[in-house]
C-alpha cells in the first residue's frame, strides 16, 4: 500500500524525449498482485448450513418493536395521533349526549313538579259546600272527640256469641269484662290503665286470676252535637284517665300521680251541668268508677277497684255508642 503510483522500469531518450520501458515481469507480478488484492477485498466466506442439525445457524428475523399503547386523556397531548379525529369526535358526541340528556331529565322532572303542585292547588281549593270556619270546627271535633286508652284484652274473637261465651267465663272469676265491636272483631276488655306499661303491669295482675290476657292500645272516636258537648267530652276524657290511673295503680300496689283536686272539680262541673241522656248514663260510670275508690280506701277490698275497672269499661262502651 505505501507504494509509489510509478512502477520503476528502463528509461530511453529517443529524439529528446524520454520513453519509459516497465519490467514486463514486474509489470506482471504487480498486475497479478493487484488482482489478488482486488479479489481479497471483494470475497467473503460464506458458511453454508450442514444437512446435520448441529451447529446449524439460522438467521432469524429480528421481530419489529411494539408501541407502547397511547392513553387518551383530556387537556393532554396525547390525542396527537393519526387517529385522533374519529376519537376527538367520539369524545365529543359523547359528552354532548350526556349533557343535553341532564338538561332535558331536570326540564322533565320540574314539570311533572310543578303538574303536581298546580293539581294539588287546585283540589285543595275546591269548595266543599261549606265555609271554611266550619270545616276548621269540625276538624277540631274529630281531633278533640279522640280518646287515648290503654287496656287489658281477653280475646279477639270472630263472633259475639263466642266472645260472650268467654266474657261469662271471665265475670265468674270476678273480673270485669266488656265486648267492643271493633271493624268485623269482637275484643273482649277487661281493664284500663294511664299507660302501655302500665296496661302490661295491669295484665300481669289480672292473670292471677287464671285468665288469659293481652295489653294493647286503642282510639275511640266520639263528638258531640255542639260546642257544650264538646266541652263535655273534653272533661270526661280527664276523669276517666285520673279514675283509670288511681284504680290500675292501686291495683298494682303503686301510688298515683293524679292531682285530687283537679278531679273533684271536673267531677263536681260535670255533675252540675245540664246533661244530654247519653252524656248522664257517661257521667253516671265515671261517679260509679269514683265511689268504688273511695270504698276501698275505707275497706282496702280490692274487688272495689275491679268494680271500679267495670265501671270505667262500661264508660267506654258508652262513649264508644255516641254518634255524631
Amino acid at each position: 500500500m505505501g507504494k509509489s503510483e510509478k512502477s520503476k522500469g528502463v528509461t530511453i531518450k529517443i529524439n529528446g524525449e524520454e520513453k519509459v520501458f516497465a519490467d514486463k515481469n514486474k509489470i506482471e507480478s504487480q498486475e497479478a498482485a493487484s488482482e489478488e488484492q482486488e479479489h481479497r477485498d471483494e470475497s467473503f466466506e460464506w458458511i453454508l448450513p450442514d444437512d446435520s442439525n448441529e451447529n446449524k445457524i439460522v438467521l432469524v428475523p429480528t421481530p419489529p418493536k411494539k408501541k407502547m399503547p397511547k392513553l387518551i386523556g383530556f387537556g393532554t397531548s396525547s390525542l396527537k395521533s393519526s387517529n385522533k379525529g374519529p376519537i376527538r369526535t367520539f369524545l365529543i358526541a359523547v359528552i354532548c349526549a350526556v349533557f343535553f340528556g341532564s338538561i332535558l331529565g331536570l326540564i322533565a322532572v320540574k314539570t311533572i313538579t310543578r303538574e303536581k303542585a298546580a293539581v294539588s292547588s287546585i283540589e285543595t281549593s275546591i269548595p266543599t259546600g261549606q265555609p271554611v270556619e266550619e270545616d276548621k270546627k269540625a276538624a277540631s271535633k274529630v281531633q278533640g272527640a279522640q280518646l287515648k286508652t290503654f287496656l287489658v284484652q281477653g280475646g279477639v274473637f270472630s263472633s259475639e256469641d263466642a266472645a260472650r261465651q268467654i266474657q261469662k267465663k271471665v265475670i265468674e272469676k270476678q273480673v270485669p269484662a266488656e265486648i267492643f265491636k271493633l271493624e268485623d272483631s269482637y275484643y273482649l276488655f277487661l281493664g284500663s290503665a294511664e299507660s302501655l306499661a302500665a296496661s302490661k303491669d295491669l295484665a300481669l295482675y289480672l292473670k292471677s286470676y287464671d285468665v288469659d290476657v293481652y295489653w294493647k292500645e286503642i282510639n275511640f272516636e266520639a263528638a258531640g252535637k255542639s260546642q257544650a258537648d264538646e266541652t263535655t267530652l273534653d272533661k270526661m276524657k280527664m276523669v276517666y284517665a285520673s279514675l283509670a290511673e288511681i284504680s290500675a295503680t292501686k291495683l298494682r300496689g303503686k301510688g298515683a300521680t293524679v292531682n285530687d283536686e283537679t278531679l273533684k272539680k271536673n267531677m263536681d262541673e260535670l255533675k252540675a251541668g245540664k246533661l244530654s241522656p247519653e252524656f248522664s248514663k257517661m257521667n253516671d260510670d265515671l261517679t260509679a268508677a269514683a265511689k268504688s275508690i273511695s270504698e276501698f280506701e275505707t275497706s282496702k277490698n280490692e274487688e272495689k277497684l275491679l268494680q271500679a275497672q267495670g265501671s270505667l269499661l262500661d264508660f267506654l262502651l258508652n262513649y264508644q255508642n255516641i254518634l255524631s
